[in-house]
């Protein structure tokens, strides 16, 4: 006999203090409804510079990071100067324009691509 009795719908009867299963049915995620515009505005000339700044910024700390004891080596060398360190600087940092920043002629803006795999 069940202990307790519904004829509401989606009830069942309860017999001895059983739930009936808890089905979970995960529902999708809907489909974006607009497309989000790129961080960076393409074809422009302050797209592109900031495109390089952000470049420039990840390419420093890479090196930073990469070759931090010979850097550190370097900085205890005692006629590193003002002048000198700039331009060790400046020659680390010019490594990064090795890189395109633009996709003109079907090719690829290595920037975008290596910032984006960071994202």
């Amino acid at each position: 006999m069940p202990i307790f009795s519904s004829s509401k719908p989606g009830s069942t009867d309860r017999k001895n203090n059983e739930l009936p299963p808890h089905r979970h049915s995960p529902s999708p995620s809907p489909p974006p409804t607009a497309d989000i515009p790129p961080f960076i505005p393409q074809d422009s000339a302050e797209g592109e510079r900031i495109l390089k700044e952000r470049f420039r910024k990840f390419w420093m700390a890479s090196l930073a990071e990469g070759f931090k004891d010979d850097l550190e080596e370097i900085r205890k060398e005692p006629n590193l100067g003002p002048s000198r360190l700039a331009l060790l600087i400046e020659s680390l940092a010019s490594g990064a324009e090795v890189f395109s920043s633009s996709s003109t002629s079907g090719g690829v803006n290595e920037m975008e691509v290596v910032l984006d795999q960071l994202s």
